[in-house]
């Protein structure tokens, strides 16, 4: 009588189910759909990030926060000008950014790898007399017009360190 009554049941429900549409039945023409996790769950969005600040802190947080939107997709443009030039140099002592254990050189490169954009302000690269091949590998010396418009770029968020 149990086992009866538990089969009623069973069949109550998947009727009830059926009528409601909630038992969902793959044909050919329709196969499953199976949602995979993005693993950029940002594309399409875009950020520009300016770096003039030459202190530790500042400009190792502009980034790190460049390195983690390029990895999670973001179409991510790091403008590197005045005192943060020394950043992107491939020459120089550099002190380790404490929050991700790399230097500000390191950051870059591996958010460059990530697929950003690293822009060097042409004319702090002038001033100091330097040159695409003193810059770290994929960073580019643009003009100022460059800067531009990737800061009228529609929809783009900016940040200033």
């Amino acid at each position: 009588m149990k086992y009866i009554l538990v089969l009623l049941l069973a069949l109550h429900s998947l009727v009830f189910a059926k009528a409601f549409d909630l038992i969902v039945t793959p044909t050919p023409e329709e196969p499953i759909k199976i949602e995979q996790k993005e693993d950029k769950p940002l594309a399409g969005k875009k950020l520009l990030i300016m770096i003039s600040s030459g202190e530790l802190e500042k400009a190792g947080m502009g980034f790190a926060l460049g390195l983690s939107a390029s990895q999670k997709g973001v179409q991510t443009t790091i403008v590197i000008g005045a005192k943060a030039l020394n950043s992107a140099t491939l020459k120089g002592v550099q002190n380790k950014f404490i929050a991700k254990d790399m230097t500000h050189r390191e950051i870059l490169q591996k958010a460059i790898d990530a697929g950003a954009t690293v822009h060097i302000c042409g004319m702090s690269a002038k001033a100091l007399g330097l040159g695409e091949e003193d810059f770290i590998k994929g960073a580019k010396i643009v003009k100022s017009l460059k800067i531009f418009e990737k800061i009228y770029e529609e929809k783009t968020k900016i940040l200033s360190f």
